[in-house]
């Protein structure tokens, strides 16, 4: 009888079995879920340095599966702390915060020479450079589609990185400028001359004048020179 107890007692006490997550399946969980957050224009010359040492981890259990980031929608760039969680048999074992640097690389659009308020933006006198982004602001240009039809909405000195905020879109309408008013009524379309009041870019709703009386109406710029209401 003692024998019998002795068994028992042997395999409830014996430890569940323990597996390793090594330091380099931790990297690359984390490296795979920081490319797979990233635009597609960084993901080919990012990288991802790992700010402490990692060393392999002791868990419960055989198999294993590690979860990084957790739903978190922060921006991905510079220095960055990412939970990590070690599961097996359905449990969490091992929660850790891994710490990164992100660095980003990208062509950004120089200026030459200064631009003053109201520029328009053209090819001449805008250069194109390769650079670190890591610690650039975020509304960094690094199109050249980002530019057209676009003009300064401040003056930008030369040598400075063009931003989305220091642009505009260039009015189709400008203020007190003679535009074509487009009234339409149903199936009814007809066409006036007004006077506008203020810029308007496209789809933007401005003040115009009507040529023929002192009565100002709302219209919406559809194209240059040209705005259109509509009346129900």
């Amino acid at each position: 009888m003692s024998e019998i107890f002795t068994i028992l007692m042997f395999i409830f006490l014996r430890p569940t079995a323990a597996s390793f997550v090594e330091a380099d399946e931790i990297k690359s969980a984390v490296t795979q879920y920081v490319f797979s957050r990233l635009d597609s224009a960084f993901r080919k010359d990012a990288i991802v340095e790992f700010r402490a040492g990692l060393e392999r981890v002791s868990v419960s259990g055989r198999d294993h599966t590690l979860r990084v980031g957790l739903g978190e929608e922060r921006t991905l760039r510079g220095i960055v702390c990412l939970p990590v969680e070690i599961a097996s048999d359905g449990k969490v074992r091992r929660q850790m915060v891994v710490s990164v640097k992100i660095r980003l690389f990208g062509q950004v659009f120089i200026v030459d020479q200064q631009l003053e308020r109201h520029s328009n933006i053209s090819d001449k006198g805008i250069g194109s450079r390769y650079m670190e982004l890591t610690s650039m602001p975020d509304d960094v240009i690094l199109s050249k589609n980002q530019l057209y039809g676009k003009r300064t909405s401040r003056i930008v000195g030369a040598g400075s990185v063009l931003r989305e905020s220091s642009l505009e879109l260039v009015p189709l309408v400008f203020r007190d400028e003679s535009v074509t008013l487009i009234v339409r009524t149903g199936h009814v379309r007809l066409s006036t001359t007004a006077v506008a009041k203020e810029d308007g870019v496209f789809g933007s709703t401005i003040e115009v004048q009507k040529v023929d009386s002192h009565e100002r109406i709302e219209a919406v710029v559809i194209d240059e020179h040209t705005v259109q209401v509509t009346m129900e």
